[in-house]
């Protein structure tokens, strides 16, 4: 019998996940466990696998094509048996995301005589902003659906034979010249999932950003301290901050907090996504119950998912669950920057390079200081500028008196 073989949800914020690679074509034999196609979600780079040993008998989805949470990527079976699917129909229990893309995409086109037009989601998406009839586009899909490169190559061609036919007098449209020594590179299925995620972040969460310059003589002391004592274990000013942070957030919990439809949502869990940098991405993996984790057992577990990110082979829970992120661009000699929130979280804290500066102490004296500037950027649907404030103001109080933590 045959087994149809979905789209997997790795977390609980996946909505849908891009087809990348696919690591067996159609007609190969497979075994229950084998990976069959690469996928990117908004958190990471994953494979399939196969649940049967069987016969890869369809491939349902095209490379860089978005599939929803549950749609149909492949099928599996024997190789005698017949093959009768549809590939528009995803599990039944599954179908309410999927169904609720596709009635807001206006339909352009007419149906056939022969029945409606079958097309992905993502391929409707596109025709519908680009104003194109479907109707008169050749899929090349399974059982002639169309998917997004037959829309892209529609357009092309279209905007070919358009150029074509304007008379060498006309003024041509402008365009960027390209120079012969340019690279043109695709983006990849994560830059492409960033790029989405960000874009949804600064549109549906009023960003607000705030700023201060903290005296971090005290936390060097403490992690000079702390790593003279302990060999095994180096601490990073990420790893003091992580505790920090989730100390703070036990404090002030209405800054551990998320947005679901109308309500806000005050998580009891208090836990920190770490951003790393990744060659084609960013990735952030999460310290869960930090506020409960001595600085030893956070830095170990931080040093351990950087490692594991950098390698991809992170769990899809190690990535999920997050409810405040730190991204820490002191390595790179940056001072300060504006981080974007990693929505659902409403809240996200940037952290700049430390640098010697003169500061007038209390007895009116200057002297040379390590300052660190630190920026937050809160949702401003959840709290005002002084609940964020507060919670920044603690922060620094705990980096320049990391006693404090403890009072």
């Amino acid at each position: 019998m045959a087994t149809e073989i979905r789209m997997p949800q790795l977390g609980l914020t996946m909505t849908e996940g891009v087809i990348g690679a696919w690591l067996k074509q159609e007609g190969d034999t497979v075994k229950k466990g084998d990976p069959i196609v690469q996928i990117t979600t908004d958190k990471l780079n994953s494979e399939i696998e196969s649940e049967v040993d069987g016969v890869l008998r369809v491939i349902c989805a095209q490379e860089g094509e978005e599939i929803p949470v549950q749609g149909l990527v492949a099928i599996v079976g024997t190789a005698d048996e017949e093959i009768t699917i549809d590939t528009d129909t995803p599990k039944e229990e599954a179908t309410s995301n999927v169904e609720e893309k596709e009635e807001i995409i206006p339909q352009i086109q007419e149906k056939p005589k022969g029945g409606r037009i079958k097309a992905s989601p993502l391929a409707k998406k596109i025709a519908s902003k680009k104003g194109i009839d479907l109707a008169k586009i050749t899929g090349t899909g399974h059982g002639g659906r169309i998917v997004q490169k037959d829309v892209l190559a529609y357009e092309e061609n279209v905007v070919e034979s358009q150029t074509q036919e304007i008379p060498e007098a006309s003024e041509a449209p402008a365009y960027i010249p390209k120079e012969d020594a340019d690279i043109i590179k695709p983006l990849t299925n994560m830059r492409k999932v960033i790029g989405k995620r960000m874009t949804e972040s600064k549109h549906n969460a009023p960003h607000v950003t705030i700023t201060t310059e903290v005296n971090v003589d005290k936390t060097i002391a403490l992690r000079s301290k702390l790593n003279e004592k302990n060999t095994e274990v180096r601490l990073s000013y990420t790893d003091i901050l992580v505790k920090m942070i989730a100390t703070a957030l036990r404090n002030i919990p209405m800054m551990n907090t998320s947005i679901e439809e109308d309500h806000i949502i005050i998580h009891d869990k208090i836990n920190i996504g770490v951003a790393v940098a990744l060659e084609e991405g960013l990735i952030v993996p999460v310290v869960k119950d930090a506020d409960r984790k001595g600085f030893k057992a956070i830095s170990k577990e931080v040093k351990d998912l950087a490692a594991r990110a950098k390698e991809n082979n992170l769990l899809g829970d190690e990535l999920t669950g997050g409810t405040f992120t730190i991204s820490n661009l002191g390595n790179y000699d940056v001072d300060a920057f504006t981080p974007i929130i990693n929505l659902p979280e409403s809240a996200i804290l940037g952290v700049g390079r430390i640098v010697k500066k003169p500061i007038v102490n209390e007895n009116d004296e200057i002297v040379p200081a390590s300052m660190m500037t630190l920026s937050l950027s809160f949702d401003h649907r959840i709290a005002d500028g002084a609940l964020a404030a507060e919670l920044l103001k603690m922060i620094k109080g705990y980096l320049e008196d990391p006693d404090q933590m403890y009072l």
